[in-house]
């Protein structure tokens, strides 16, 4: 059975290579892979969910453009989300919002909004879009990429010193804002990331 017949059962860096070497059933299985992962990760720090669309077509165009530039001795999640952050300033720097994201609301809410907001706040990673959105994205990369420290440094364009100071940040402003919550059930995932948040 060649490497294509079954590309789930592969790993990003293989399927990497494959798209390099002309597979389009590998190219696809990345997307799939990375689509919603993407869209956490660009989520925070831009206004629409339109324009994160856009900018996670535009990461997979230019990561299927230069897929040969490649280096299969590092990950390849370090990689596209290099691109990814590349493409996110870019589109920062030319779209400043005019006001910023998740801005509580000023004005009476309505009852769907209301459960819309239950659910988020049940949700981990969306209850974490709340925090500075560089502390965010340090975050998703090492609990939901689980990035070593080294790596996230490579792909935010920071020293290891920084990562560390926004990984300690970040944990503690999301248990500030974890300790202002009323109880409720968590997800399955928030509650793992959240203990690990915790223990950390």
């Amino acid at each position: 059975m060649s490497i294509d017949a079954n590309p789930a059962a592969i790993t990003d860096e293989e399927l990497a290579l494959k798209v390099a070497a002309g597979s389009l059933s590998c190219f696809e299985e990345l997307v799939c892979r990375y689509t919603p992962r993407l869209f956490h990760f660009f989520r925070p720090r831009i206004n629409t969910d339109q324009d994160v669309e856009d900018l996670v077509q535009e990461t997979f165009f230019k990561t299927y453009r230069n897929i040969d530039r490649y280096d299969p001795e590092f990950r390849f999640s370090t990689w596209i989300y290099t691109v990814a952050v590349r493409l996110a300033v870019s589109h920062y720097r030319k779209r400043k919002p005019a006001a910023p994201a998740y801005e509580p609301p000023t004005e009476e809410v309505s009852p769907e909004q209301l459960v819309i907001q239950r659910q988020e706040s049940r949700n981990f990673w969306a209850f974490a879009k709340k925090l500075n959105p560089k502390q965010y994205q340090t975050l998703w990369l090492r609990y939901a990429e689980d990035m070593s420290t080294k790596e996230i440094a490579a792909v935010l364009h920071l020293t290891p010193v920084q990562v560390r100071v926004l990984l300690h940040r970040g944990r503690s402003n999301l248990a500030k804002l974890f300790d202002r919550l009323p109880a409720v059930p968590a997800v399955t995932e928030g509650a793992k990331i959240r203990r690990k948040v915790s223990n950390a």
